[in-house]
């Protein structure tokens, strides 16, 4: 908006007096005070201008590293329609802080739009010794509570000043300034002003790195009109994650990806060690400091998260709390975790270009500063982190020692990340360690590598033999769950099933924290090889035990839901499948199909409420994931379930033909050959034609419709059904509804005629 631009930018002198104010050079001072001009193809950033415009605080202080667009937002506001306030502009540099200078220039800015503003000072600024803060300042702030109108004065780059008493006597212009007039800092670096007292009172306003991040509309915006690149959505979206929105940076990666042939590749690898965003920190940022700042940012940039004491450890200095808040001041890409300002991070791009930094400078630090971070962790219980920063530092038997006190109580840590470091260490040194070795087992298991499985479970036992006596019985009892877990993984069930019972009761009287994974199994190998409702009990305190500890569901939850689906509980199995879909998978890239069994729990749910292609749908998805894996029966169940839901015989054969195959190729295929072979029987019987015209089949009923029927064939109520079936009256209703369907009638009297014609039992 509103910038009076005064010959040619420059200050308008007062009339009648053709004297440059304090002998400034006049180009000097005319490109010092001139507003910046918008660059084009840079985004308006309407938001944030709007929130500026909106804005009537004494100070409005726009704080946020190099390169995060606070003067191309500044030239944004000026040339905002809805602002109608004039703008005195002074772009400040290395230097300004005397404060005869400084002051001239803040009155020149002003007098471009109010000519003659302060014609009397001209003398006094000419004054040597002259001291502002007594004679001018307050003067300043008299005339512009003079000025009948708002007006809006910007100091740009203020971080460049650092004398206290300019800092002061900036303090009692913002404390003094009139209500007509609005004081704009803008800067890398907080100033020394009452902040807290004037964010308390309401007298700020606050514009930082959070309001100046691109989001990945803007940066889409920014790519396409000043680079001319039509990047999909996802490779924005990346981009702005590797950059946390910091424009510079994306303005910086659209340089890189007009040169790029292949921009999806790039933007995955983009990171601190791009030449361009090197260069610009380099230049921008590392240049500006003191010896002591690089220093510690060199020596801390391996850290994830920084407090002072974990800095002083590993920077091996003092005084570390100190410095970060000097850092977190200097709005220096250190971001704070906590309110009280006990823990940072450093920006993403940041901390990529300082490690590439050390590792090019000094690439044997690297070791020894993730040594000492490892060691201040361990000491203050953090073993997720000691662990990492072991590995890192090369040191695979502290590692392995840090990982045997972890597994006593794990938490904190993604199972995944915990896989990953047991992936790192070599064989030898796991030997060593019975609980490492265990360990092992299971991701071999997930990933369908039973050998793998096996081969652990032997390395630990003779670990086991060697270990302190008062261990061992713990030990033993975790390497026979693991045994039981590599038969069920096998497919030998009913094997599985036997040990897995007395396993998991005496891990629960021992309180071990493997009960949850002991009775889980037990939950599962009970309902592959005995039957649904048995299973359910495990099942159930399984999802509780192993929520309460904490540890990957597995799935167990996705299991009891095809219990409940089987018994015909279309409430329970709906809801427990949908809790089993919500859940994070720990293991992505492993293979054990953890959802499948709640897509096939959905999609009888939805076949049950009469929605036949949702359901068909559902139980397609849980065969997609049960066709990765391993064992035959988990594809078999599907198959079965979706000749259930489909109508047309020959497919239905089809399915139940597959199903027999797989069930036979097993090791154990236990109650899915039952299954199989009622489908079987179910799919040999016709339905007379004077049920249909032509000749038709009539669709298989599940072993609780089964149930039902037998029960309609007494004088009992639904609702007494329900009671002597131990489901609710809604349910019994639904199977009932079913059977009329696949029978073609509609009546209970006419189902059981029907029933009697075809030899149902």
């Amino acid at each position: 908006m509103a910038v009076v631009d005064s010959q040619a930018s420059g200050a308008r002198e007062p009339e009648g007096d053709n004297r440059v104010v304090a002998d400034v050079p006049a180009a000097l001072l005319a490109a010092k005070i001139a507003p910046p001009v918008p660059i084009p193809g840079l985004l308006p950033r309407s938001d944030v201008v709007a929130q500026l415009v909106a804005s009537s605080a004494n100070l409005i202080l726009i704080s946020a590293p190099a390169g995060w667009g606070k003067t191309s937002l500044l030239a944004a506001w000026l040339e905002a329609e809805e602002e109608e306030r004039p703008f005195a502009f002074l772009r400040l540099e290395e230097g300004d802080d005397d404060a005869a200078a400084f002051w001239t220039y803040v009155i020149a800015a002003v007098r471009t739009i109010h000519p003659g503003f302060m014609a009397s000072a001209d003398g006094a600024l000419r004054t040597p010794g002259m001291d502002p803060m007594r004679l001018l300042v307050p003067q300043l702030v008299n005339e512009l509570g003079e000025i009948d109108k708002p007006i809006v004065l910007v100091l740009d780059d203020f971080h460049l000043t650092t004398q206290p008493g300019l800092h002061e006597s900036v303090r009692y212009l913002v404390d003094h300034l009139p209500p007509s007039a609005s004081l704009v800092v803008a800067t890398r670096a907080d100033p020394p002003l009452p902040l807290g007292r004037l964010r308390a009172s309401g007298e700020m306003t606050e514009i930082r790195s959070a309001q100046l991040a691109l989001t990945p509309e803007e940066a889409t915006q920014l790519l396409s009109e000043r680079f001319g690149l039509h990047i999909d959505a996802a490779g924005v979206e990346l981009l702005c994650r590797h950059t946390e929105g910091w424009p510079a940076a994306l303005h910086l990666a659209g340089l890189s990806l007009q040169r790029q042939g292949n921009p999806t590749g790039f933007i995955e690898k983009f990171a601190g060690d791009d030449r361009n965003i090197a260069d610009y920190l380099t230049s921008e940022v590392l240049d500006q400091l003191s010896d002591e700042q690089k220093e510690f940012l060199l020596h801390t940039c391996i850290l994830d998260h920084l407090s002072g004491p974990l800095c002083d450890v590993v920077a091996g200095v003092t005084g570390s709390a100190e410095m970060l808040e000097e850092l977190d001041r200097s709005n220096l890409f250190l971001i704070p975790l906590d309110n009280r300002r006990d823990w940072y991070r450093y920006h993403h791009l940041f901390v990529e270009w300082l490690r590439h930094r050390l590792r090019r400078t000094d690439p044997e630090l690297a070791p020894q500063l993730h040594a000492r971070a490892s060691r201040w962790h361990a000491e203050n219980n953090s073993l997720g982190p000691a662990i990492a920063h072991a590995i890192a530092a090369g040191d695979q038997t502290g590692a392995a020692e840090l990982i045997d006190r972890f597994l006593v109580r794990p938490s904190g840590v993604r199972w995944s990340t915990f896989w990953d470091w047991l992936a790192k260490l070599p064989d030898d040194i796991v030997a060593n360690y019975p609980m490492i070795a265990l360990a092992r087992v299971a991701p071999a298991l997930a990933r369908g590598d039973f050998s793998s499985g096996w081969h652990w479970i032997g390395v630990a036992e003779p670990a086991i033999a060697v270990a302190p006596e008062e261990l061992r019985p713990g030990y033993k009892a975790i390497a026979a769950l693991y045994r039981a877990f590599c038969e069920l993984a096998a497919g030998n069930k009913a094997i599985a099933q036997a040990a897995l019972g007395g396993i998991s009761e005496e891990l629960r009287q021992a309180g071990s924290r493997s009960y949850p994974i002991a009775i889980g199994l037990a939950g599962m190998a009970t309902f592959w090889s005995v039957g649904a409702l048995e299973s359910i009990p495990a099942l159930q305190a399984a999802t509780v035990a192993r929520e309460r500890a904490s540890l990957p569901d597995g799935g167990v939850t996705a299991l009891l839901a095809a219990a409940y689906a089987e018994l015909g509980d279309w409430a329970a199995a709906e809801a427990t499948a949908e809790a089993a879909l919500a859940l994070p998978r720990p293991w992505e890239h492993y293979s054990y199909p953890d959802p499948m069994a709640a897509h096939y729990a959905i999609g009888k749910v939805r076949i049950a409420a009469g929605r036949r292609d949702e359901g068909i749908d559902q139980i397609k998805q849980g065969l997609d994931l049960a066709r990765g894996w391993v064992e035959p029966v988990f594809i078999a169940y599907g198959c079965l379930a979706l000749a259930d839901a489909v109508e047309d015989y020959s497919e239905k054969r089809a399915l139940v033909r597959e199903a027999r195959q797989l069930a036979e190729s097993s090791k154990d295929p236990a109650r899915v050959s039952q299954l199989v072979t009622a489908a079987e029987r179910n799919l040999s019987i016709r339905r007379p034609p004077q049920h249909t015209e032509g000749t038709a089949y009539v669709e298989p009923l599940t072993d609780r419709e089964r149930d039902v029927l037998r029960l309609l064939r007494s004088d009992l109520s639904l609702r007494e059904i329900a009671g002597e079936l131990y489901i609710s009256h809604n349910t019994v209703k639904g199977y009932a509804k079913s059977i009329y369907r696949k029978l073609g009638v509609s009546s209970r009297e006419a189902a059981l005629d029907t029933a009697r014609e075809l030899n149902l039992s």
